[in-house]
């Protein structure tokens, strides 16, 4: 959830103890919306991030490091020529607003002292983040806001910079103040909101967690409304309300991740106090640090998404294209099937050229291959001849019979071009991270590197002939060009070799000492496991009939391999076959063939991963992974 203005008021005084006398080093913007801003004393470094993302817009000191164009943005530059130097001096927070007003002393270009502010507005959709000059006028902004976009609120240069319009809410210190047993608001009879919604629209600061938090410490439904509530709900849900504000204003701060699930390593939300309603906790020392901890794995989670959207669309496109292709190819299929008729035809014609009436549509002849001898009619060329029309149809018989061996061998080749991307599409449904994205992006990456090799090849003779007209033969000399057009044709190539990384590792899993499962993460991975790594001894699995990761099981001592251990490595394979629902609430057993690592053979011309076996076993599993020893590569 966004930051809520209780804990902007916390953020402040946070950032106040780390930031204040400090001076500007660096200043970066890694994208779009966020800026990077790097404070030194001394040689101790406080980054501060400011991100005005409309989908999670945040301000905190971060540890992370971020990748920055190599061309800084334009409003980036302008920060730079201002900031860099300048000593801040005041973090100054509007009420319980989540706004940010930094004050910083520079010198202008007479060495005169200066006082410039950048103002970072975290607020959703309205988020920003404002330069002013010394005259508060908006120097420039992140984002321009002109009058076509808001009538309220400009945010362009040369305006007088304005706070954002106020909510109509009132602070937690004037209901204090008031000292009433029940809070205004829920003695009003037109209040027909729900409890949280009444707190959200009339408390300044409060966010959802933190009013139903309040709901919930009243130990009252989420879903009653105002105008249901007796005398005695009302005086307790005011009573926990005044809990919580004072709280807040003793500075009790508590920064907390806050998890949906015991199991759950993501957490779902955060905030400066611990709200103990929530069962599932994790306390801090810092809330700069809850709120990096927490935006670090949502952008974690952001980023494989995207990634795997993007992996996810590139798949569909070439499974479209292969469709394509074998429909064209299917086409030639049946057009080749036609070749029996067109030499039947032909041969019936050249032996009845007599019957054949020049100048005519049709030809009335004698099937002679059929017992019963009857008379059919055959389509032919009036302008041509009767041996012409024989002829016609020998070469439509040859143009078929090439159509049926060539479509046949596309046909084939189609299909395991797409069982091959299907197998790609189950790989990224169970990818867990970005190093199983990453493995298949590798393969992927064979299509590209075929179709270069296919263009390289077509082009062979082209190259040849420049080379050739380009080096004339004739000349001296010519061996020592081509000699260095060679040595840099070499050279490049190296060059891509050397930048290549590391192949990853397949998934590991220790079972017990001297016994490890090893599972792929692509079916290129499947194939070095297999064929390299997996000795003729050791235990492989697949799914049975079904798209899947190949998974070894290798011990030092074949005999101390358990049933025990079979069925956990046929469980891991069982994990990531295609029909797995285990997740999804709908899982049954699977089958999975397990056989002895020698008896799987690849077929000549097979795309990676895709193998024959024989000598196998079933055995009927519900998919899982072991809990204890998992090696996270």
């Amino acid at each position: 959830m966004p930051l809520d203005g209780i804990g902007s008021k916390f953020l402040t005084n946070e950032l106040k103890a780390e930031l204040i006398e400090k001076k500007v080093d660096r200043v970066y913007q890694p994208n779009r919306n966020t800026i990077l801003i790097f404070f030194r004393s001394g040689r101790e470094f406080k980054k501060l991030l400011i991100s005005a993302n409309p989908s999670s817009p945040r301000i905190y000191l971060t540890t992370r490091d971020f990748v920055n164009p190599k061309s800084p943005p334009g409003f980036c530059m302008m920060l730079r020529k201002y900031l860099i130097g300048a000593r801040l001096i005041d973090i100054v927070q509007p009420e319980y607003e989540r706004v940010f007003i930094f004050k910083f002393s520079t010198l202008n270009d007479f060495g005169e002292a200066e006082d410039r502010f950048l103002i970072a507005e975290i607020m959703g959709k309205y988020s920003n983040v404002i330069f002013l000059n010394k005259d508060k006028k908006i120097h420039d902004a992140l984002i321009h806001v002109d009058q076509d976009m808001s009538s309220k609120r400009e945010i362009m240069p040369a305006r007088n910079y304005q706070l954002p319009p106020s909510q109509n809410k009132e602070t937690i210190e004037y209901y204090l103040n008031l000292n009433q047993e029940i809070l205004p608001f829920l003695n009003n009879e037109n209040n027909h909101l729900t409890l949280e919604k009444a707190i959200l629209n009339n408390v300044l600061g409060f966010s959802p967690l933190l009013s139903a938090a309040v709901v919930s410490n009243a130990k009252l439904d989420d879903r009653l409304h105002v105008t249901q509530l007796t005398k005695e709900q009302k005086q307790e849900l005011s009573h926990s309300f005044y809990r919580i504000v004072n709280q807040i204003l003793s500075n009790e701060i508590s920064p907390t991740l806050y998890f949906k699930d015991q199991k759950d390593v993501k957490p779902f939300d955060f905030h400066c106090l611990e709200l103990k309603t929530l069962p599932y906790r994790k306390r801090l020392d810092k809330f700069s640090l809850t709120m990096d901890v927490f935006y670090s794995l949502q952008d974690e989670i952001k980023e494989f998404n995207q990634e795997a959207r993007q992996i996810d669309r590139i798949i569909n496109q070439n499974i479209q294209h292969v469709q394509k292709k074998m429909d064209w190819h299917q086409k030639d299929f049946s057009e080749g099937q036609k070749a029996d008729y067109y030499q039947k035809i032909g041969e019936l014609l050249n032996s009845q050229l007599y019957l054949i009436k020049d100048g005519s549509n049709e030809a009335k002849i004698i099937d002679y291959f059929d017992p019963t001898q009857k008379e059919i009619r055959i389509p032919i060329k009036s302008h041509l001849n009767p041996a012409d029309n024989a002829a016609m149809y020998f070469k439509k018989y040859r143009k078929a019979k090439s159509k049926l061996q060539v479509s046949t061998k596309f046909l084939k080749a189609d299909q395991l071009e797409l069982k091959w991307l299907f197998s790609l599409k189950t790989a990224l449904d169970k990818s867990e991270n970005m190093d199983d994205l990453k493995a298949i992006l590798d393969e992927l990456s064979l299509l590209d590197e075929n179709k270069n090799r296919k263009n390289s090849e077509n082009s062979k003779e082209t190259e040849k002939h420049i080379l050739k007209n380009a080096l004339n033969p004739g000349k001296p000399g010519k061996k020592s060009k081509k000699k260095m057009f060679e040595q840099n044709k070499k050279r490049q190539k190296k060059q891509q070799t050397s930048k290549k990384e590391l192949p990853l590792p397949p998934r590991e899993f220790i079972l017990a000492e001297g016994i490890i499962v090893y599972a792929g993460r692509n079916n290129i991975q499947n194939e070095q496991l297999t064929f390299k790594k997996a000795d003729s001894d050791d235990l492989w699995f697949h799914a049975k009939d079904i798209p899947g990761t190949h998974v070894i099981l290798k011990a030092d001592d074949a005999f101390k391999i358990e049933s025990e251990h079979i069925e956990t490595a046929a469980a891991i394979a069982a994990w990531y076959a295609d029909n797995n629902k285990v997740k999804s609430g709908f899982g049954g057993q699977i089958a999975v063939d397990y056989t002895l690592a020698k008896y799987v053979r690849k077929t000549k011309g097979a795309r990676p991963g895709m193998v024959i076996y024989d000598h196998q076993k079933t055995c009927f599993v519900k998919p899982a992974l072991p809990l204890k020893n998992k090696i996270e590569n």
